[in-house]
């Protein structure tokens, strides 16, 4: 049996001996995103703990391999259900409004499809949306770098403007492919854990977003953000990675950091 530091098998490495979730269904998504080999995590026995100012919920895993500990900082969410935000949209609520902003102004490609949000470069406290282009060319589905981007503001979400991507040329169409869809590392992956892996992405990127457009850190930043770029390299074609650090390189360095 191990703890949170030395978590067996498909459960990321990190430096922390919890893992930060926010909400009852995140805790269950990352159990979900990293299964044990041929099956699911049983869930044996659960106790929470008061460790100084945290709360932790020491959840007891089997598998046909063993058995394993995940100590889940619950802190945020431990005396009940967390108040919701005055304005709290979800990553894809943020990706809808882009994509619907995009159709409604300017030139619209049908194949626009809205990826997820990095801290604006130019705009301090927005984000944006990369606008990339789902087709399908000679028999093959994949996806082509953006055509634009749709700046939100953060954690708002109102639109603030479209505009061309950086770099992006009408005149060479179509613009350089990104890699199939869907992407290879979710092929096989089954509907639960596919699910999972978007629901922690999700509770991790938010984070990840609201920390850097405050110009401020947290404690689990750093494993935050190895967990995040790993889920990013499978939900988006390996292509797509050089898009989001095209758009801001220093929010991609500091992710790495």
């Amino acid at each position: 049996m191990v703890d949170g530091t030395e978590e067996p098998g498909p459960f990321p490495r990190r430096r922390s001996a919890t893992v930060r979730v926010d909400s009852a269904e995140e805790a269950q998504a990352y159990l979900d995103a990293y299964p044990p080999p041929g099956g699911a995590w049983q869930i044996e026995g659960r106790l929470l703990v008061r460790a100084g100012s945290r709360t932790e919920d020491h959840v007891t895993l089997a598998a046909a391999g063993g058995q394993a500990v995940v100590r889940f900082d619950v802190t945020s969410f431990a005396g009940g259900a967390p108040a919701a935000p005055a304005v709290d949209p979800s990553l894809d609520g943020l990706m809808r409004v882009a994509a619907d902003f995009a159709r409604e102004n300017g030139p619209h490609h049908p194949g626009s499809l809205a990826r997820f949000p990095v801290p604006s470069a130019t705009y301090p406290g927005r984000v944006e949306v990369p606008l990339a282009i789902l087709a399908v060319d000679r028999g093959r589905r994949g996806l082509y770098a953006p055509a634009r981007i749709v700046v939100l503001t953060f954690p708002a979400g109102e639109p603030v403007g479209v505009g061309e991507f950086p770099g992006f040329n009408p005149d060479a169409w179509p613009p350089p492919r990104l890699g199939d869809w869907p992407p290879p590392g979710v092929v096989g992956a089954g509907p639960v854990r596919l699910a999972g892996m978007v629901a922690r992405f999700a509770g991790c990127w938010r984070r990840l977003l609201t920390a850097r457009v405050a110009e401020a850190d947290y404690p689990d930043r750093a494993d935050e953000g190895a967990e995040a770029r790993a889920l990013l390299g499978r939900l988006d074609p390996p292509g797509m990675g050089g898009i989001y650090r095209r758009l801001n390189p220093d929010f991609w360095r500091w992710l790495e950091g």
